[in-house]
């Protein structure tokens, strides 16, 4: 007996099988993994001034090589730019998600305020 009938089956399953982990963690009224720990370690990692400067250091000998290499192949400015895009938000990384993680905290905060009073 077949379960799924093709691709669209398996995808939907998937999907669905996401939202409910998703819903499950959204909806937890603990952290039941301490994900929150590894979470802010991986946080503290990304953003750490030795990453970022490692990440500068790569993007900064990727234009380079995109400024050499482009004079002889005009199609490696199509090669690099997904490259420079990627290092760019990798350094970005650690910032945006204090931003986010921030604004969860104070509203959070805020609810459990209107809660108490």
């Amino acid at each position: 007996m077949k379960i799924f009938n093709g691709r669209i089956g398996k995808r939907a399953f998937l999907v669905l099988l996401l939202l409910f982990v998703v819903a499950a963690f959204s909806f937890a009224a603990e952290d039941p993994f301490g994900l929150d720990k590894k979470v802010s370690i991986l946080v503290e990692l990304v953003s750490s001034p030795w990453v970022k400067g490692i990440a500068f250091i790569a993007l900064v000998v990727e234009c380079i090589a995109m400024i050499t290499a482009g004079r002889q192949e005009p199609g490696m400015f199509k090669k690099f730019v997904p490259w420079i895009i990627g290092t760019i938000v990798f350094m970005a990384a650690g910032t945006i998600t204090k931003t986010f993680l921030s604004d969860m905290d104070a509203s959070a905060t805020s609810k459990e305020l209107e809660l108490t009073k």
